[in-house]
């Protein structure tokens, strides 16, 4: 199994959009969990359930099981983790390692080929969780001033993760969102991303298409739509490139 983190520091960065829209198209071929870690649960409604007031995928910090938790979704060969919208991560005062202790203790490699996990817009123990477990990182960004700053701290913060605690994360990729080529802002923060990082951890850009906000109404991600938007589109093609790159 491989898991792929989809993370921002940043609000705002279509974070939730792209782990669910990746996790229903790899889940047209594979089984897939998708885990919502931001408490906020947008992840859960974009694959048609809800945030949970009891248990969740945050129970696993209070002494509970994650496949427990498992909810279906309008995939088959999804399965979601739905996110527990009460939980408070501050109330907790060591929570190192439990994810990956999950993991192990339930053997979920087993069960899935990914694990896609959404996380919340900030640099805490449910991050530092995640990224115990990554295989693999994406981060969206709006590429402009801010957008850019961020993409430098969240590499920053998985660096941390590698040195520090020992993850082993083998692939950190950026996803500009929201693009819009005939924006001169857009076009140069691409060249800094690029610059900063190089050429090959970008991904080709997802550009902007209303309808992704509004699948969420309607809890279908917006790949598994019949008529071929340019939302659908580009992340059908993130998907593809992101596989050709991991494995």
């Amino acid at each position: 199994m491989k898991t792929i983190v989809v993370s921002n520091r940043k609000g705002g960065s279509a974070k939730t959009t792209t782990a669910v829209n990746l996790a229903t198209e790899l889940a047209k071929k594979y089984s897939v969990l998708l885990i919502d870690f931001d408490t906020q649960g947008h992840a859960s409604i974009g694959v048609g359930s809800a945030p949970l007031e009891e248990g969740g995928a945050h129970s696993i910090f209070f002494g509970k099981t994650l496949s427990e938790n498992f909810v279906p979704t309008v995939l088959d060969k999804l399965t979601l983790a739905p996110a527990h919208a009460l939980f408070d991560v501050y109330e907790y005062s060591d929570l190192r390692g439990v994810l990956k202790n999950r993991f192990k203790k339930e053997n979920i490699a087993d069960f899935f080929d990914y694990c896609v996990i959404d996380t919340a817009p900030t640099f805490d123990a449910l991050l530092k969780n995640s990224l115990e477990v990554a295989d693999v990182v994406v981060i969206p960004f709006v590429p402009h001033h801010l957008g850019v700053v961020a993409v430098g701290q969240m590499v920053r913060a998985v660096y941390q993760m590698s040195t520090q605690m020992g993850a082993n994360i083998k692939h950190v990729g950026m996803l500009p969102v929201m693009f819009n080529p005939h924006i001169n802002e857009h076009k140069e923060s691409l060249q800094k991303v690029e610059g900063a990082f190089g050429k090959e951890k970008l991904f080709q850009p997802i550009g902007t298409d209303i309808r992704l906000a509004q699948m969420f109404e309607s809890g279908q991600p917006i790949v598994l739509t019949e008529k071929r938007t340019k939302g659908m589109k580009d992340y059908t093609r993130f998907c593809k490139e992101l596989l050709k790159r991991i494995n």
